[in-house]
């Protein structure tokens, strides 16, 4: 059976099959980019200094977290936790259970496309009510 350290230190069961609520999943499963939110620390499948260090670096429910580069061979990986960055292997990320709260890879350049293209309209719409004025250089003495 699979438990997970809750942010009171008591153990709470996340199901009897050992598989995740479907919005739950491990560090090591989020994509670069994406924001998780950690829900817990699976205990048995780690040593209990192992869940403490994981825990004094900032994995505690409710704190965000981001992949931010992944190793050539895809071991370890930079995560963004709190105000700081750390490197962890696949099997310290697959303690940390994640809810996923943002995909970013491809929502976040979406919404930069969405983004850019307003501040494109409004400087059209700014620059066609200011007056257009001839820059002075090269082109001129041709």
């Amino acid at each position: 059976m699979t438990t997970a350290v809750s942010q009171h230190s008591t153990s709470a069961s996340t199901g009897t099959t050992g598989t995740p609520p479907p919005a739950e999943s491990s560090l090591s499963d989020l994509r670069l980019g994406a924001t998780g939110r950690v829900v817990g620390l699976v205990e048995d499948t780690a040593s209990a200094p192992i869940i403490r260090r994981l825990s004094n670096l900032g994995f505690v429910p409710g704190r965000v977290v981001t992949p931010l580069r992944r190793a050539p061979l895809g071991d370890p990986v930079v995560y963004r936790v709190a105000d700081y960055e750390l490197c962890l292997r696949r099997h310290e990320a697959r303690i940390v259970r994640v809810e996923t709260i943002a995909e970013t890879d491809d929502d976040a350049s979406a919404a930069a496309e969405s983004a850019t293209a307003a501040e494109a309209e409004v400087e059209e719409e700014t620059s066609s009510t200011e007056p257009v004025a001839q820059p002075l250089g090269e082109e001129q003495h041709l």
